[in-house]
């Protein structure tokens, strides 16, 4: 009588089956966790963008006028072999950062592109002061970070007829442009795809000023 027991062989192939089993378990939990992992970025990705243009939007929905005028400037440079606006205007929506700080009044709004220090791409800062001029070149009295991770960011400005414009001078500006803050703000910014540099996260809004001028 055959003592009770397993061939060589039969361990073998049971080590082979549990092996190929345990892989594809394997691979299908990694698989999944790094599709979460992905999500989660872009995810966070999107607020950021959702919550930069939200931000940008209050702040140019409530332009105001300034000693008869609607202060507002936007000004090409270059960064880094790329192409940004800088933008700067006066605005009822301001933000107290302080307890000290007056929770009220017309401010001057900077945004600003500037390089990224750590990571990639660029970083948008905004600048908020009450007691700043606009028509000095001074730096803003203090600047905090909108958003990080910037591929692009380019402004469309449009006048009372609709014409298109790449800058904007209220001040020296064209003469549908002076004294007048543009009617429409196309803004359009790209965020940095990790995965596919080539093809970054594109975000684009429309914001409408109510009041910018004389017409």
């Amino acid at each position: 009588m055959r003592e009770k027991g397993f061939t060589l062989i039969e361990i073998l192939l049971a080590v082979l089956i549990l092996g190929i089993v345990m892989t594809t378990v394997y691979a299908s939990y990694t698989g999944t966790f790094r599709i979460i992992a992905e999500t989660k970025k872009d995810a966070e990705l999107y607020g950021m963008a959702r919550a930069a243009l939200d931000r940008m939007a209050r702040d140019l929905e409530a332009v105001s006028p300034w000693k008869g005028a609607f202060p507002f400037v936007a000004k090409p440079y270059s960064l880094l072999d790329q192409n940004f606006t800088g933008m700067i205007f006066r605005s009822a929506a301001h933000v107290a950062f302080g307890m000290e700080e007056q929770s009220g009044g017309v401010a001057v709004i900077e945004y600003i592109v500037e390089e990224e220090k750590e990571g990639e791409g660029f970083a948008l800062y905004r600048s908020d002061s009450l007691s700043r001029d606009l028509k000095e070149d001074e730096p803003p009295p203090q600047k905090y970070l909108l958003c990080d991770r910037i591929a692009g960011l380019t402004y469309l400005f449009y006048d009372d007829k609709g014409k298109e414009y790449d800058a904007w001078d209220s001040d020296g500006g064209e003469e549908k442009q002076r004294k007048k803050a543009p009617t429409i703000v196309e803004i359009r910014m790209s965020l940095v795809n990790a995965r596919n540099p080539d093809s970054p996260y594109p975000f684009m809004t429309r914001v409408y000023l109510p009041v910018t001028g004389a017409r």
